[in-house]
């Protein structure tokens, strides 16, 4: 791989996700040679055979004639230079539970599972289900079947066997990893019996591999590496199934690697003497890109932890943060949300002075929170890091500078060598105008995209072609005519042309002909004294076509009308007059799936007095939140009753 140093500039710098005027610089730079830039920063993977071009248009292929292997990256190199060095810090459910793993460490656990594999007949290009909680043994299963070019289906440890089974049988999974039990939040849930369960609904009979003790296992132990290219697969990851049915997105390997290591590095300004702490689990994308790999590849020490952040009291991450001196925490705004409704005190009593950059992932940060992460836990003096992207995309797309001159609740800026965009969705036009909402898109290929999805092929009746059936599904599903990939969320620019993404385009609410997003709406009550947390649904009005239904969290000692009418007030002045909500129901818990996502189409049912679908139930995390809302709606505040708090 040649690269003409004298542009190094073009591409790099230390202060290229803090300076305005020099991101500007490089992004346009990143656009115009998009060969040059992704090649310059694929000079931090170690090739076994270094690709001759970043991207093939015609082939619309990725580092072709690449060779390289990700488990040797992010471990094997590592183990030369520091195998002392802290690679893993776990810490368990219960305070005082914490073990460390060596880089040395986690390279003899990935290859000893990695012997396991090949000993249960898995080879270069099988699937390998993983079903565990989180522990250093999960991150290194992943590692492991990178290391032998298996490809891995992680599946979050709180889904129910309905869920696994079919995640398992559509990837045709051939083998599964687990443990005997997890706990969290001071209950114990017995995995491999899930799993039992799971194999049982299905056609056919994985292996089920239980990982308690490794060490036990024996097996001829081979430090081979098979070395990748770059059609090989790396993962399955399914999508959180909050909507719809499952989506199996499928990443390669070396495209992917380039890309969330290259992320990682600029965007958080991360180097390996960074401690750097993920509150996510492996379950989600999040867990796989900015967990175990893009941290690990740049040789970081990455804290994780397997509990409850409030058990048993509220105060188990910044407790971690001050032990380990975390110095980058990346975290979700559902969990900050949580955590804030416990006030300050359970934060003050730490020093969490280590920390120079904060991060938010999942949805939209409302204001409320992001003021309280920005005063309260980065003392005013860390960036957040409000990031934008998705399970497809494979890695963060949108992202805010690290300056300090920072906007609440806006990503702000596209990556380097991404090209985004607004359309009007009708025709398909760019907008270019501020304040008018569209659909965000990416215009040009990143090496980030997933390659396909599974279920279609799976499922298909093509017997025979079910591969170019996949394809082509994948190409309806997410492109339109004009080659753009359609991401589904809404998404307007400010004033200063960045970027602030609203929600998924089907969490709107057409009132009287105006399309309003629920995001906009739950912001506007958040900042209502005393509500800790609300969805906004839409449905049927005879009048307007559609109104907001209000579920609200509160401690407010106050009636449902004062509340409503407080509710009212915001939004009113947040949004306009338009935006007045029709029906408002307290709640003291809402139904959430176990990566925190607000079940917002089970909450539209239960408001019309649909029957609710089991497999969604199955996977919310407490299911008791269904009947609550079932139990809220029947006493909602309804018009005419807000017909009097509605008059201006």
């Amino acid at each position: 791989m040649v690269f003409d140093t004298r542009n190094l500039m073009l591409f790099d710098h230390q202060l290229a996700w803090s300076d305005e005027k020099i991101y500007e610089e490089i992004y346009k730079n990143s656009l115009k040679d998009l060969n040059a830039f992704w090649l310059h920063h694929a000079t931090d993977i170690d090739w076994q055979c270094a690709p001759q071009s970043a991207f093939d248009n015609r082939r619309k292929n990725w580092l072709d004639g690449g060779i390289s292997n990700i488990c040797y990256n992010c471990v094997d190199r590592h183990v030369v230079k520091t195998p002392h060095k802290n690679a893993i810090v776990w810490y368990g459910d219960e305070p005082g539970e914490r073990r460390i793993l060596t880089y040395f460490e986690l390279h003899r656990i990935a290859i000893k599972i990695a012997a396991i594999l090949v000993q249960n007949g898995v080879s270069k290009g099988d699937v390998v289900g993983i079903y565990m909680p989180m522990i250093p043994e999960a991150i290194a299963a992943m590692l492991a079947c990178a290391r032998i070019g298996a490809i891995h289906l992680v599946i979050f440890a709180g889904f129910a066997p309905e869920a696994m089974a079919y995640r398992l049988e559509s990837s045709n999974a051939k083998l599964v990893l687990t443990v005997s039990f997890m706990k969290r939040g001071g209950r114990r849930f017995n995995l491999l019996e899930k799993v039992q369960t799971a194999i049982s609904k299905m056609t056919y009979v994985p292996n089920i591999c239980v990982l308690d003790d490794i060490d036990s296992f024996e097996t001829q132990i081979d430090d081979k590496i098979e070395w990748v290219n770059n059609e090989d697969n790396l993962f399955i990851l399914y999508t959180s199934g909050s909507s719809g049915k499952p989506k199996g997105i499928v990443h390669s390997t070396l495209s992917y690697m380039l890309y969330v290591a290259t992320t990682f590095k600029i965007i958080f300004g991360a180097n390996s003497n960074d401690v750097y702490f993920c509150t996510s689990d492996i379950g989600w994308i999040t867990g796989h890109s900015y967990i175990s790999y893009a941290p690990l590849f740049h040789g970081l020490t990455v804290v994780i932890f397997g509990g409850s952040p409030t058990y048993p009291i509220a105060d188990r991450y910044w407790d971690i943060v001050e032990k380990e001196k975390v110095t980058i925490f990346y975290s979700s705004p559902t969990a900050i949300r949580s955590l804030q409704m416990f006030g300050e005190s359970f934060v003050t009593k730490f020093n969490l002075s280590s920390l120079k950059v904060l991060g938010s992932v999942g949805e939209p940060i409302g204001t409320s929170a992001w003021n309280w992460y920005f005063d309260v836990i980065g003392k005013k003096k860390c960036p957040i890091i409000d990031t934008w992207w998705q399970t497809e995309s494979g890695g963060i797309v949108l992202a805010p500078l690290r300056n300090l001159n920072q906007k609440p609740s806006t990503t702000g800026k596209p990556f380097f060598g991404v090209s985004i965009g607004l359309i009007n969705r009708k025709d398909n036009k760019p907008i270019n105008s501020a304040q008018l909402q569209g659909e965000l898109v990416v215009q040009n290929q990143w090496p980030g995209r997933c390659r396909m999805m599974t279920f279609e092929c799976a499922y298909s009746k093509h017997a025979g072609n079910s591969k170019m059936f996949c394809k082509n599904i994948f190409a309806k599903e997410y492109f339109n005519e004009q080659e753009m990939f359609m991401t589904g969320d809404w998404a307007v620019y400010d004033k200063d042309f960045d970027i602030r993404v609203i929600g998924r385009l089907d969490d709107v609410i057409n009132v009287s002909g105006h399309r309003l997003s629920t995001a906009e709406f739950e912001d506007a009550i958040n900042k209502v004294d005393g509500i800790k947390e609300c969805a906004v649904v839409a449905v049927a009005h005879e009048i307007k076509g559609q109104t907001a239904f209000v579920y609200a969290v509160t401690d407010l000692p106050d009636g449902v009308e004062s509340i409503a009418k407080k509710i009212i007030e915001s939004t009113r002045k947040s949004i306009g007059p338009i935006a007045k909500p029709d029906f408002v129901a307290i709640v003291t818990e809402l139904p959430k799936t176990r990566s925190g996502k607000i079940m917002r189409h089970l909450l539209r049912d239960i408001a019309q007095n649909k029957d609710c679908d089991q497999s969604d139930i199955s996977s919310i995390i407490n299911p008791i939140a269904v009947d609550i809302a079932k139990q809220a709606v029947q006493k909602a505040l309804v018009c005419p009753d807000l017909c009097v708090l509605n008059k201006t």
